[in-house]
């Protein structure tokens, strides 16, 4: 009983390792696919139980960090599945860019270009979404199209197409 009690810890204590290891790349999700700081935790302890619970099939893993990307994956689209059933409206972007314009900081462009970034990946099909969000955060071909559960192909496809989307949303300024 105690080695059984042992290896369960033992898992937990994966999971929080890399959880803490992917923090910034969970985060950036996080940002990408939820505007809303409340939903946004929300998602985010969603997330955190979903890795708990598969703990030790996350630690058995062979590609722990491809695992921890497709559960990330899958309890997005849940949450995204959810949100347009229930209709949730995003905050008005014209809302967003004012509390930005009265935010005093001396790195606002930035700011302003990483929001506006990041509304152009919110505009982004989910599929384009997805893919980009992964390659942005150093996932090759394989290791995407394992989280996806696509092919190598449709990984390419779908990196190029989500980057000229990209491209278009960011050069229209939408």
């Amino acid at each position: 009983m105690t080695t059984g009690l042992n290896s369960a810890q033992s898992a937990i204590d994966f999971v929080l390792q890399l959880w803490q290891q992917h923090q910034g790349a969970i985060s950036r999700a996080l940002l990408a696919n939820e505007a809303d700081p409340a939903a946004r935790q929300d998602l985010k302890q969603d997330i955190f139980l979903a890795l708990h619970q598969a703990a030790e099939r996350l630690q058995a893993a062979e590609l722990p960090r491809a695992y921890l990307f497709r559960i990330l994956h899958n309890v997005t689209v849940d949450h995204i599945a959810r949100a347009q059933r229930h209709k949730w409206q995003p905050l008005d972007d014209e809302i967003q860019q004012n509390l930005l314009d009265a935010c005093p900081s001396e790195q606002l462009d930035e700011q302003q270009q990483s929001q506006q970034l990041m509304q152009a990946v919110r505009r982004l099909s989910a599929a384009n979404r997805q893919v980009i969000l992964l390659a942005m955060e150093d996932l090759d071909a394989p290791e995407i199209a394992e989280i996806l559960q696509i092919s190598h192909g449709a990984v390419r496809v779908r990196l190029n197409r989500a980057k000229t989307e990209l491209m278009e949303l960011m050069q229209n300024g939408r």
